[in-house]
């Protein structure tokens, strides 16, 4: 019996002793007002609800959350507004900077922007300039199409005064080409006939790289050719001519001739053959 009061009075000590400490914990601090204003304090997160309180507490840092004092009623003393104003972001590029003015009374005040060199809009300029070149060109494009939608064009007969539809245009890519008998492949060249009637016919002669046009003569036309794009060879009976862009000549009926192109690229000529006699000039 006895040892059992002994253990009651012991836990009944160390009981006093636990609340004690406790109640030295919670003691409040002496601290100043102004101390009081400006002090973060740090609760147990018990509850939801915030509470304003001055009370420290120094036990475990778990669980714990932070009250903010409450705001000061009323403007400090000697609190100082900013001065600071805004503006949009300088074009340092074109030397834009802020003007500053300093009064009597020492106080600065800021005047405003002071502009630069002028902005250099030529990159603009020249993106605007490509993009009219480009619309131009389509609505060119498209004139070019409805204009050749009607094949024929009326024109006057002078013989018998009198409006006549007749194929006056002719578009290049829709020549039909045609190929010699020729068993090399591929051909050394190609024509193709854009107009012609019983005396008279117009046409296009492509040389293939380094391609040759044979030996031959025509018994009853003369033919002409203007050479539009490469570098020629051509033999007429026993001379032999070199010929380049923008060069002509003419080989008269019965006459041998040869073409050869001379560059690794493709020429083109344009050839005209009549049935009416050509004679030269003594």
């Amino acid at each position: 019996l006895k040892g059992i009061q002994m253990e009651e009075r012991k836990r009944k000590h160390l009981s006093e002793i636990k609340e004690s400490a406790w109640s030295k914990r919670l003691r409040p601090e002496t601290s100043t007002d102004e101390d009081e204003e400006d002090i973060s304090v740090f609760l147990p997160d018990t509850r939801n609800s915030r509470e304003w309180s001055n009370a420290t507490y120094s036990g475990s840092v778990k669980n714990l959350r932070r009250v903010t004092p409450k705001p000061v009623s009323g403007f400090a003393n000697g609190l100082r507004r900013s001065t600071r104003i805004r503006v949009p972001p300088l074009e340092t590029w074109r030397n834009e900077r802020l003007v500053f003015k300093t009064s009597t009374s020492g106080e600065v005040e800021c005047l405003g922007i002071e502009k630069g060199t002028p902005a250099d809009n030529s990159g603009l300029l020249q993106m605007e300039r490509k993009w009219e070149r480009i619309e131009l060109k389509k609505k060119r494009t498209v004139e070019r199409g409805r204009s050749l939608r009607k094949k024929s064009t009326n024109v006057r007969d002078t013989e018998a005064d009198l409006l006549v539809p007749v194929e006056v245009h002719r578009a290049f890519d829709s020549l039909r080409w045609r190929f010699p008998p020729s068993e090399i492949r591929p051909p050394p060249y190609r024509f193709a006939k854009s107009f012609s009637s019983s005396s008279i016919r117009f046409g296009f002669l492509e040389l293939s790289p380094f391609g040759k046009k044979e030996e031959r003569y025509s018994p009853d036309h003369n033919s002409h050719f203007t050479v539009i794009k490469g570098h020629l060879e051509v033999t007429i009976e026993d001379r032999r001519f070199l010929f380049n862009v923008g060069d002509s000549f003419i080989v008269p009926s019965g006459v041998p001739y040869s073409i050869t192109n001379c560059t690794r690229f493709k020429s083109l000529l344009a050839f005209c053959d009549f049935t009416m006699p050509f004679f030269t000039d003594p």
